[in-house]
């Protein structure tokens, strides 16, 4: 029987899939995304596709920021609201972004609640794995602490890759990290990003033109599950369905045995560094 205490608090660029996120116990936080002077609420007031329009049109260098505090304290009155006492905070990469420090600086002010947060070390679906596991845990009427300590253990067993056509816009943003030597290589190098143990972009694989490059992301997730009998799989997109739709049918005759399978695309927040036409594959390990 699900466990009607227990609510799970998301951020926006951890890219929980809408049948997943539309769950009644679940409760978003956007990021804000710039265009000059405009400003929008990341998935609330912008949507990808849109978002994506106005990066190719508009002669404008988009920015983000955290949520903002009045945000995520709506959050957590919504929450409380609706009866929860108990709140499973998924946040992106500390090494990324701030949102897990200022989650856990407005919780203090919410001291009926009992909220932990959880810093995923990671960013878009990978961090969205994290929620999802924690959503199918709280169906199955687990305790908070059990949640916590699942939700925790497979973490550490969820990777990301991202194939990025350009570095242009993560070099814009200000989110190069260790990917920074590649700038300025051979122009058709297309990086494969991840994130290290520290939460921080690194390139994990390159080669020269995009096959190769989705060749590549193809051997990192086998690698990657290795010998796992239990394991999830999400293929996402900004501005490249076409391709996200070749990888995933790939994935799906691959491995029958996946448990459970998502496509979905990526935030506007995340897609000011990243650009169109990316993709991302999660995997997260459950044995």
């Amino acid at each position: 029987m699900i466990n009607k205490k227990v609510a799970v608090l998301v951020d926006s660029c951890s890219d929980v899939p809408k049948e997943v996120i539309n769950k009644e116990f679940f409760e978003m936080i956007p990021m804000e995304v710039f265009f000059g002077d405009e400003e929008y609420q990341d998935r609330v007031n912008i949507e990808p596709d849109e978002f994506y329009q106005k990066l190719l049109t508009e002669n404008l260098v988009p920015t983000t920021s955290s949520p903002k505090g009045e945000f995520i304290s709506e959050a957590f009155e919504n929450l409380i609201a609706r009866g929860y006492t108990q709140v499973v905070a998924i946040c992106i990469s500390s090494g990324l972004s701030g949102t897990a420090q200022q989650v856990e600086i407005y919780a203090e002010e919410f001291p009926q609640l009992q909220v932990k947060v959880i810093d995923t070390k990671n960013i878009g679906i990978a961090s969205g794995f994290a929620a999802i596991r924690a959503s199918e845990l709280i169906e199955d009427g687990l305790e908070f602490d059990k949640i916590i300590e699942e939700v925790q253990r497979v973490v550490k067993q969820t990777k990301v890759f991202f194939y990025v056509p350009t570095l242009k816009y993560l070099v814009a943003g200000g989110r190069i990290g260790r990917v920074a030597g590649l700038v300025g290589s051979i122009i058709n190098l297309k990086p494969i990003i991840s994130c290290d143990e520290h939460g921080i972009y690194y390139p994990v694989a390159k080669a020269r033109g995009e096959k190769k490059a989705v060749g590549k992301m193809l051997q990192l997730v086998d690698d990657t599950i290795g010998n796992a009998q239990n394991f999830n799989l999400a293929v996402v997109h900004g501005m490249n369905p076409s391709l996200m739709e070749t990888i995933s049918k790939e994935f799906k005759n691959k491995y029958p045995n996946v448990d459970k399978f998502y496509n979905g695309d990526i935030s506007p927040a995340l897609g000011v560094h990243t650009g169109p036409g990316l993709i991302g594959i999660g995997v997260q390990i459950i044995d």
